[in-house]
């Protein structure tokens, strides 16, 4: 067997935070590789044509017979070996009775759900049937009379016909069937019970294809806000109103401002089942910050009360942060604690997102009460491991604890001693090893569908489906299990340089509590792609803010392209390129010596221009230099570095800023340089004199 990939799997631990880059950098002994083969890789292009060819009902007799001449043979794709046999059966159909022995009847949601490759195999084939279902059908006389059978089956497909499968083959079968009004009837009455049950109104030549019944007439007549059009005017109208206030706000017409939010307001609460409510939300939300922009507290807070009364669940967090962030700004850490006492954000503090929970975390330990902010400090730490509140709150218990706490105590919190588990080939089964490689296959071939489907198959595997063996699979607890798997595909996919996949499923897993943050696992999330390049292009720039932006930008990939047409692993803009090398061309910008080289300038530039302020360097990376100076002129009204961020108006660039900072966090961590003990107004300051790497 030809072995084309290799998927190591990595062992060594790290004892302790003591890192180096070369350390980092260095090969790790593999215990042992899981190698896909050349078949493998034919396979996966063959099923990725099948999927195609079953998508647009265009099955070929050629692609099925590439497909059963695997069926003898080993390969890591033999859970779909059974669906071959359905799929000759399909082909060989040639009258309604060969249809319902191939196609039988399977009643199934119609949001059915899998993550076994060989299941979503068998609801494009089911897809596929219901096709043939109607073109047979279209072709008969349209003047039988349907069979109990062909009823049947019509009523197991009308969840997927209404929900929008087929919808031009169903316009021509009820056209077709029209002339014959008893078993038109019998058809549109099955569809329409359909649509009554998921609160549908199907397309307009649907309806006109259908005998509309008095119950159908009755429920289009009460639920006109299924109409498009009407649901467009609500909506637009409602943004019209939004964008006035917003105007009149940023003119100073503070009053007219207020006045037209409020309408907005009273125009949504009648018409809230035609607007979108999280748009609705941030339209008020905006105005009031306009308003707080020009100095107007008391009528920004009023409109952010007015924001929270439309607020939508996932909207809670941000709701009230916008409460308490006006006395934030203005250093009124009282009248912040008594936002949070007359909310009761409190006892409801497990169900709000890190940001607003560190917030309340700060107002305490702000009026005096230490013992409750250490205590929500601690507890953001452990529930949101992370994120870049929890590197803030790690600092603020640093201080908190200075000279009384070792700084390798504090790292504790976050980052676990512990190794994951770790268990060797012999014990996995071939279901876990198959997988691995047909995850590999499909991220070999570019399929980020199927890909996606085989990292949910493996993180969803059974202790029994993961090992051989059932005794030694009851040894293994739960946690370990999940670690194991976890580890494994993380280890897999940065293997491939699927480093965005990777960081995805190590931040799900942290949040569903799947994995523990350990150093073995940070050296993955935080590889070290490219630093000897950054270091010959650093100068006097510390080499960790570059890696640490560039993972942000490009996730090491070259050639990586925003839709604005950035560039490269430092994603850099054309026009910006130029102005450090007029020669250089776009496609210049995927080649790492060239990007490094101009994207190291250009940040140096940034942070020399804003005396080493880092929050301001990276805001105008990422949002521009003059809406840097316009915010600094308009917006910015404090010195403490964490408002600033807070205050920056565009949502990407404030979380660029955080994520970058953090990332820094991480990869300092690794190279064994402080990372707790520097005060954090420091952390945002950045020096460009020399410097030695």
């Amino acid at each position: 067997m030809l072995a084309i990939f290799t998927i190591c799997y990595l062992s060594a631990a790290l004892a302790t935070p003591n890192l180096n880059f070369a350390s980092i950098a260095s090969a790790e002994e593999a215990p042992f590789h899981l190698n896909y083969s050349s078949m493998d890789l034919d396979y996966g292009k063959d099923i990725e044509l099948l999927f195609s060819e079953l998508s647009k009902n265009q099955l070929k007799k050629k692609t099925v017979d590439n497909l059963t001449k695997y069926q003898q043979k080993t390969h890591s794709f033999s859970i779909l070996n059974s669906t071959y046999d359905r799929l000759k059966l399909l082909l060989a159909i040639d009258d309604q009775d060969s249809f319902y022995k191939s196609c039988a009847i399977f009643s199934k949601n119609v949001n059915a759900y899998t993550d076994n490759i060989a299941e979503r195999m068998n609801i494009s084939i089911d897809k596929h049937c219901r096709f043939l279902f109607l073109k047979k059908l279209t072709a008969l006389s349209p003047n039988i009379n349907f069979s109990s059978r062909d009823l049947a089956y019509f009523k197991d497909a009308a969840p997927f016909y209404s929900t929008g499968e087929n919808q031009s083959d169903l316009v021509l079968f009820l056209r077709h069937f029209k002339v014959n009004a008893n078993e038109h009837e019998k058809l549109s009455n099955i569809l329409i019970e359909k649509y009554i049950e998921f609160k549908i109104k199907p397309a307009t030549s649907i309806l006109t294809s259908l005998k509309v019944n008095p119950q159908f007439n009755k429920f289009l007549q009460n639920n006109l806000n299924l109409d498009d059009t009407s649901n467009s005017y609500f909506q637009e109208e409602f943004q019209r109103l939004s964008r006035y206030a917003q105007d009149a706000a940023e003119k100073g017409d503070n009053q007219q401002a207020k006045l037209i939010i409020n309408s907005a307001v009273n125009f949504y609460n009648r018409n809230k089942n035609f607007i979108n409510t999280h748009k609705a939300w941030t339209g008020v939300l905006l105005t009031g910050k306009s308003l707080f922009y020009k100095g107007r507290d008391a009528d920004a807070i009023e409109i952010f009360n007015l924001a929270k009364s439309i607020a939508t669940k996932e909207d809670a967090s941000e709701s009230f942060f916008y409460l308490i962030w006006p006395h934030l700004i203005n250093k009124d850490y009282k009248a912040m604690k008594a936002v949070i006492d007359n909310n009761g954000l409190e006892k409801s503090f497990d169900k709000f997102d890190s940001k607003l929970q560190y917030w309340i975390a700060y107002a305490f330990l702000k009026t005096g009460d230490v013992k409750k902010g250490t205590a929500f400090f601690n507890k953001i730490i452990v529930t949101s491991p992370y994120s870049f509140y929890s590197i803030i709150s790690l600092k603020e218990l640093a201080t908190l604890n200075k000279g009384a706490v070792s700084e390798a105590e504090i790292l504790s919190k976050l980052v676990s001693r512990d190794e994951p588990a770790e268990y060797p080939l012999d014990k996995t089964s071939n279901n876990l090893k198959d997988s691995l490689k047909r995850l590999a296959v499909w991220n070999k071939i570019g399929n980020e569908r199927f890909a996606t489907l085989e990292l949910r198959y493996v993180q969803s595997l059974s202790k029994d489906d993961t090992f051989k063996e059932p005794e030694f699979a009851k040894s293994v607890t739960p946690q370990a299990h999940k670690e194991f798997l976890i580890m494994n595909l993380i280890r897999l996919l940065n293997t491939q340089k699927r480093y965005i996949t990777s960081f995805k499923v190590f931040q799900d897993s942290l949040e569903q509590n799947s994995l523990s943050l350990n150093y073995k696992l940070i050296k993955f999330i935080f590889p070290l792609n490219y630093i000897d390049l950054i270091k010959k292009n650093a100068e006097n720039l510390d080499p960790l803010i570059v890696i640490s932006l560039i993972r942000q930008e490009s996730a090491f990939n070259p050639e990586a392209k925003s839709g604005v047409g950035a560039k490269g692993l430092m994603q850099l803009m054309p026009a910006t390129a130029k102005r450090f090398n007029k020669k250089v061309r776009v496609s210049h910008l995927g080649n790492p010596e060239i990007n490094v080289a101009i994207g190291s300038r250009y940040l140096r530039q940034l942070i020399a221009r804003f005396d080493g302020n880092l929050i301001f360097a990276l805001a105008s990376y990422n949002a521009g230099e003059n809406r840097i100076d316009r915010w600094r002129k308009e917006i910015f009204r404090s010195d403490d570095p964490l408002s600033t961020i807070e205050s920056i108006p565009f949502e990407e660039t404030r979380n660029y800023v955080k994520l970058i900072y953090r990332n820094n966090f991480f990869y300092s961590l690794l190279s064994n340089k402080p990372a707790l003990m520097v005060p954090l107004e420091q952390t945002f300051k950045v020096s460009l004199g020399p410097k030695s790497f």
